[in-house]
Parts: C-alpha cells; sequence; structure tokens
C-alpha cells in the first residue's frame, strides 16, 4: 500500500482491476461536492463536464479556461449556482455571454431543470476572475502548510473554504447571468 496511505480522503474510487494483488483505482469523484439548492442534485463530474462544453465554445475563438471552480450563493432568493472562471485571455463580451448560457443549459439534472423553470433557482452566475487568482489559491494553500504536489483545486467553494471564496470575490473583473431557460 506505499503511497495509498497519503490518498485524499472523501474521494470516491472505483476498483477498475488489478496489478498482481494491487488495486488499481480509478477516481469518480469527490464526495460531498454536490451543487445543490432546492431537488437538484449536481456532482463534480456535472460541473467537469459543463465546463468541458463551455470550453469548446471558447476553443472557437482561441482561448482556454484555465482553472474553475463553484460555489452555491443563497445571499440571493432564490439561490443560484456560481462558476468562477480564469481564462488565458480576455473573451469578447458576447463570447462570455454565450459562455453564460452554455453552463446552465449543461446541468441537466431534473432537478435542476425543473428548479429553474418553475424559478426554484435562480439563473446562473458566471463570474471571471483575473489571471493569476488561481495561483493566488495555490499560494493560499501552500501557505498554510500543503503541498504544491498535492494540490488540487477545489471544484466547490463553499462555507469551509471562506479564505479561498474571498481571494475569488476580491478578483472578479466581471459577471454575467444566464439568460437561458428563460421561457
Amino acid at each position: 500500500m506505499a503511497g495509498l496511505y497519503r490518498y485524499r480522503l472523501g474521494d470516491v474510487v472505483k476498483v477498475a482491476g488489478f496489478h498482481n494483488s494491487t488495486p488499481e483505482l480509478r477516481f469518480i469523484c469527490r464526495r460531498n461536492l454536490m451543487l445543490t439548492i432546492n431537488i437538484d442534485k449536481n456532482t463534480e463530474k456535472d460541473l467537469q463536464l459543463a465546463v468541458e462544453e463551455a470550453e469548446k465554445l471558447i476553443s472557437a475563438v482561441k482561448l482556454e479556461i484555465h482553472d474553475f471552480t463553484s460555489h452555491v450563493d443563497l445571499s440571493t432568493d432564490p439561490g443560484h449556482y456560481v462558476i468562477f472562471l480564469e481564462f488565458n485571455g480576455e473573451p469578447a463580451e458576447d463570447v462570455l455571454q454565450e459562455c453564460c448560457n452554455c453552463l446552465d443549459k449543461s446541468f441537466v439534472d431534473a432537478g435542476y431543470v425543473s428548479s429553474r423553470k418553475v424559478k426554484m433557482i435562480g439563473p446562473l452566475e458566471v463570474r471571471v476572475v483575473q489571471i493569476g487568482t488561481f495561483q493566488k489559491i495555490i499560494d493560499h494553500y501552500v501557505g498554510l502548510g500543503a503541498a504544491v504536489s498535492q494540490f488540487k483545486t477545489p471544484r466547490l467553494v463553499g462555507p469551509i473554504n471562506s479564505g479561498v471564496f474571498q481571494i475569488l470575490c476580491s478578483n472578479v473583473v466581471k459577471s454575467y447571468f444566464s439568460t437561458a431557460n428563460e421561457e
């Protein structure tokens, strides 16, 4: 079990096979990483798939999403998802609005879709952060004693990540609300 003792608790893994008698693990998702406001349940994988769809739009204009994370904002009524995105350049306003709408439409969980339709969940918000913001998050964790080699960007920033949330919010340069699903 050399190395496995350092495996981060909270990961959901699947034994994909064996090499001799050693299990080969495949990462599935992070336990307790669930975007949820009402009856919606979107996992880290759902978030990753939504961001991958948005990346297709961004790559069409020769840019990339450098990194991302999410937050459930319950300070508004109704609550809504917030996706923080860092790009390697500056996409045009219309591309960012389209990216925001794409993210919103990419969450296909039945609870999310129905809650958006009846306005129990507000429009998804994209907050664009300045270049270097996610490096500041790494620096924050390293300052707390984390090893850079073991760092993984938190995909959901909740109340226990208040320092990270503060870094994100203080580096927002633009904000967009989805106009998708607004029949």
